[in-house]
């Protein structure tokens, strides 16, 4: 069931490319008066994301980072860049509260 959810919410990304494409490194250092910015690393890959202390102070977020385990003294965020890209576009345009935390956490994460 999840892949089928990780299939569609890939095809939809796909076809809206302003979102799928977005750098938010570049979008957050261009919004630097919401906070202060902290790096972050996404995936495998190890995508480097500035984010700002609105979204680390996330319950959402502050879980995902609980369970990743990042152990280089960085934020390590353990899920596809492109459902990190999703996830941030939620936290900042939608009501996140109206789905449980832990809904959403096991929906993100590997």
């Amino acid at each position: 069931m999840k892949g089928a959810k990780l299939t569609k919410l890939r095809s939809a990304l796909k076809k809206l490319p302003s979102i799928a494409k977005l750098d938010r490194s570049v979008a957050a250092a261009e919004d630097s008066a919401v906070g202060k910015l902290h790096p972050v690393l996404v995936g495998k890959s190890r995508r480097r994301y500035l984010v700002s202390s609105e979204i680390v102070d996330h319950p959402l977020f502050q879980e995902l980072v609980d369970r990743s385990n990042g152990s280089d003294g960085m934020i390590s965020v353990a899920c596809e860049v492109v459902m990190f890209d999703h996830l941030l576009w939620m936290l900042e345009n939608a009501d996140s509260h109206s789905v449980s935390v832990d809904d959403l956490v096991e929906f993100y994460s590997y």
